[in-house]
């Protein structure tokens, strides 16, 4: 072991210096000064220093032990000084030291505080590397897929940004002969495996693994080293390939990677058949970010819908053409919600025999700096296409329970509160588990959430949307059909899905009074709703009369202009104050 000593006393030092090798340590240097001393150190790399406190320069050793503190890794440093006052010793604790020795020192106490001090200090780098190693597994679990092991999209920025500055680099330090010569083109393969959801649900979730387990497999085999491969989610992946010069060799890896990634598999002697569709960006051309590109991508492929399977299409810009005003509330769409331009306001629901507020639906709105107030019909269909529905959804949600916790405990522990879910947020992998984990942060009781479906987010695919349905109430959730009455086969499929709660749109509601039309069809949902045990929401109740109807007829809840509109978070605290 290496020692390095600081000391101004020459006679001192040496016999330190005696005293130190009769125990069997290495002298790795020795210096006076404080101001030279901290680059004699750094040179020689002892495993520790003896720290006089008292030295010659302007820094003295509690000074020089901060300093070599901040280095990586730190060397262990103990004191050895005449000195023991209370204003010393302040400033010594604040330097962690590994030991203070007092001179004059007996050899055996000097002895031991060092055997101690190096102890501790190899304890202390053991849990750093077994830190270290820790946080290296869960980086990697943060950033891959937990079933095929590859990146995920949090690694895509990464990922991406180091693939264009060795990009950079190459074009920096090779020489090019010719311009033709230099590689211009780097693309961003966005693929959808279409048919994945509809095997999984068929088959099962074990299959749906094993499956594309041996998808990641066929794809490495058929891609260079340097391509960089993740999956964003169930059914998506993407591909950034290595630069490239002309659109007709990305074309050209397109055509061929479906042909070698398509052929069926065989499983117990039935043939699974295998169909993705490739959208294609291209950086500089579409983008200068991955999230850019990415967007880009996949309205490539969204182009492709009812075109057929086994398809790829490069990204045009009239594939999608957005207004300016739509591209400049896209870009201030993205950070919305860190900088708290994002609130929920909550539309009281009603309990019709007794008048009393019993929970609310939480509304999103958006308070744009310049525009005060955007529709959610204008930001909303533009959140879906970003695919920033996902993110500002999780938000809703949390907002919603946080905020619920809050009258729950100030007002009445009953309240619910209903939570929209957009088509994108409900067709997400796993989606009961991310809900799980809003509840348990905010120990909200599962009973007293609601999420809200729309018809459309059902017809694509009855079978699965059966099943999630199943699986958000068996964590405790209740279901509403939203705006029913206004979607594709209402009365014919509603019987067969686990609803809790039918809402009924408002366009039935409105002048039902004078509209028998109206007033027949709602009086049929109302009996229909309680033949099958639902309970049944009115919306958009503005006038006493159609309050009567509802009464008459049996309508549990009401939601509506009556009673109130949607109000900000403090005002429907004053609302319930006054209610409860």
């Amino acid at each position: 072991m290496k020692i390095f000593i600081v000391e101004d006393e020459i006679i001192a030092a040496e016999s330190l210096i005696i005293d130190l090798e009769k125990l069997g340590y290495q002298i790795a240097g020795r210096c006076s000064d404080g101001d030279k001393a901290f680059e004699k150190i750094i040179n020689t790399n002892p495993d520790l220093v003896l720290m006089d406190i008292h030295i010659k320069g302007e820094k003295d050793g509690i000074t020089l032990a901060e300093e070599l503190s901040k280095i990586f890794p730190p060397i262990p440093v103990i004191y050895l000084t005449a000195y023991a006052d209370d204003q010393t010793l302040s400033r010594v604790i604040k330097t962690s030291p590994y030991g203070y020795v007092v001179k004059p020192y007996k050899i055996q106490d000097l002895a031991s505080t060092i055997i101690i001090a190096l102890n501790k200090y190899q304890e202390l780098e053991y849990l750093k590397s077994k830190l270290t190693q820790q946080q290296e597994k869960l980086d990697f679990i943060i950033k891959h897929d937990e079933v095929t092991q590859l990146p995920n999209q949090l690694s895509l920025v990464e990922n991406f940004n180091g693939i264009l500055e060795v990009f950079y680099q190459q074009l920096n330090t090779q020489s090019f002969e010719h311009d033709r010569d230099i590689p211009k083109l780097i693309p961003i393969f966005y693929l959808r495996f279409d048919r994945f959801r509809l095997i999984r649900d068929e088959f099962g979730q074990e299959l749906g693994n094993l499956l594309l387990k041996a998808l990641v497999k066929r794809f490495q085999a058929n891609l260079t080293e340097d391509t960089m491969f993740a999956r964003l989610d169930g059914d998506e992946f993407v591909l950034i390939i290595p630069p490239l010069f002309t659109r007709q060799e990305v074309m050209d890896i397109a055509k061929t990677l479906l042909e070698k990634i398509t052929p069926p598999f065989i499983y117990k002697n039935n043939e699974i058949y295998i169909d993705f569709k490739i959208g294609i960006s291209l950086y500089p051309l579409h983008g200068q970010n991955i999230d850019e590109l990415l967007y880009k991508a996949k309205e490539a492929v969204k182009d492709l819908d009812n075109k057929g399977e086994n398809l790829y299409q490069v990204y045009s810009s009239t594939l999608h053409q957005y207004t300016p005003r739509q591209i400049s509330l896209e870009a201030q769409l993205h950070h919305a919600s860190e900088r708290n331009e994002l609130e929920l306001y909550y539309q009281p629901k009603i309990e019709i025999a007794t008048r009393k507020i019993i929970g609310a639906e939480a509304l999103l709105r958006w308070n744009h700096p310049e525009e005060k107030f955007i529709s959610p019909a204008v930001f909303i269909p533009l959140a879906e296409e970003t695919g920033l529905i996902e993110e500002i959804g999780e938000w809703v949600l949390n907002r919603a329970c946080e905020e619920f916790k809050i009258v729950q405990q100030k007002y009445r522990s009953d309240l619910e509160v209903a939570v929209n879910l957009s088509s994108r947020q409900f067709n997400q992998d796993l989606l009961e588990h991310k809900i799980l984990k809003i509840l348990g942060f905010h120990c909200f009781n599962p009973s007293l959430l609601q999420l809200e479906l729309t018809e459309s987010n059902l017809i694509t695919n009855t079978s699965m949307a059966i099943k999630k349905i199943n699986k958000l109430k068996s964590i405790g959730l209740s279901i509403a059909i939203d705006d029913f009455g206004t979607g594709y086969s209402s009365l014919g499929y509603i019987k067969d899905f686990n609803f809790d709660i039918l809402k009924i749109d408002q366009c039935f509601i409105k002048d039902i009074n004078h509209n028998p039309k109206n007033a027949t069809i709602t009086k049929y949902l109302i009996e229909m709703a309680h033949n099958l045990n639902l309970k049944v929401v009115a919306e958009g109740v503005e006038i006493e009369p159609e309050l009567a109807f509802l009464y008459k007829n049996n309508c549990d809840y009401y939601q509506g202009y009556l009673f109130s509109r949607p109000l900000p978070f403090p005002q429907f605290q004053e609302l319930l104050e006054k209610n409860i």
